[in-house]
């Protein structure tokens, strides 16, 4: 699919990002969510799947109680929702919190969850493991060619059974109040789960490889500006970033391209490529492959108790191959 092939998809263009538009309407008219798929799951975890929404705001008469009706829990898929504006009640595990702009949502197999969104809110999912995601392409043809068809309950009973829709529906949650620090669903760059400090850069694990199944994980790169980062010449795997702010020119293919605050960068395997920032800028790894923590854990290590060996080129070489980390420099002029 060639719009597979786009290196930057800026997620604050909705003509150009927005591949195959949606919106879950009531019969009344009242809109709950606009929502589009930005790339297509692959592979046998169903991985880089990315979708971009505005889930609309509560009806105004509903409690917030009343607007988190939809109770739900997947039975093998990973959901993680960038909350980049607006704010909204997550309910999970028991507990009722309040999630606001910055924060990053995980949801792991078997847990119910709903919410409640107070304001519109900009919600940006990444995925794995999940293939409820999967007929979103076919069900719009269908859509287009068909209206009737597509809202018919029985189309819907048919796609539920072949796409094996991974949802179980759940009952109103009971739940407790709880500060939103207490909810581990809940994740914040600000409350890292290890963090990582290098000149101009500080490296944060938001959620780890057991967390996913081993499947990924998930860093953010807190970069000053005029960091430059270059891989080695022909990466093994496909790398897929989340700019949530700052300014950055990657380099692919020998092409420059330029990455701000809401831009998906999804580089192809193989591709040679490198970044430079210009301005400060906070990225995720959200293709997840390096064992980052792993390695961050290890270069700590020998950073504390045997620092002469860093001075060694061959120490960095091993430490990346043993891990996976195809990064091969970072630099700061700072």
């Amino acid at each position: 699919m060639i719009l597979e092939k786009r290196i930057v998809i800026d997620l604050n263009d909705h003509d150009s990002s927005w591949l195959i538009p949606w919106k879950q309407e009531a019969p009344d008219g009242y809109v709950g969510e606009y929502q589009s798929t930005i790339l297509m799951a692959e592979g046998p975890h169903r991985e880089y799947s990315v979708t971009d929404s505005i889930m609309c705001a509560k009806r105004p008469e509903q409690t917030e109680d009343e607007a988190s009706a939809f109770s739900h829990a997947h039975k093998n898929g990973f959901e993680t929702f960038f909350v980049d504006s607006g704010w909204m009640y997550l309910y999970v595990d028991g507990r009722k919190c309040r999630v606001t702009p910055g924060d990053i949502i995980h949801l792991q197999p078997g847990q119910q969850h709903a919410m409640a969104f107070m304001e519109d809110v900009k919600y940006r999912g990444f995925f794995h493991d999940l293939n409820s995601l999967d007929f979103a392409e076919i069900a719009q043809h269908l859509k287009d060619k068909m209206p009737e068809a597509a809202a018919d309950p029985e189309f819907q009973r048919v796609r539920g059974e072949v796409g094996g829709m991974d949802m179980i529906l759940r009952e109103r949650p009971v739940y407790k109040d709880a500060p939103v620090e207490e909810v581990r669903a809940v994740r914040n760059p600000d409350r890292p789960y290890a963090s990582y400090e290098f000149p101009g850069c500080t490296v944060k694990v938001i959620t780890t490889r057991w967390e996913n199944a081993g499947v990924n994980e998930m860093i953010c790169a807190q970069l000053k500006k005029g960091v430059k980062v270059s891989w080695n010449p022909y990466p093994r795997e496909r790398e897929l970033y989340y700019v949530r702010h700052g300014l950055a020119e990657f380099t692919v293919y020998g092409e420059k391209h330029i990455a701000k605050e809401g831009c998906i960068v999804n580089i192809p395997r193989f591709a040679p490529h490198s970044l430079v920032t210009l301005k400060d800028c906070e990225i995720y790894d959200m293709g997840g492959k390096p064992y980052w923590f792993a390695f961050l854990q290890d270069y700590e290590a020998i950073r504390t108790y045997a620092p002469e060996r860093l001075e060694k080129p061959e120490t960095l070489t091993e430490l990346r191959k043993k891990f996976g980390v195809e990064v091969s420099g970072v630099s700061f002029a700072g």
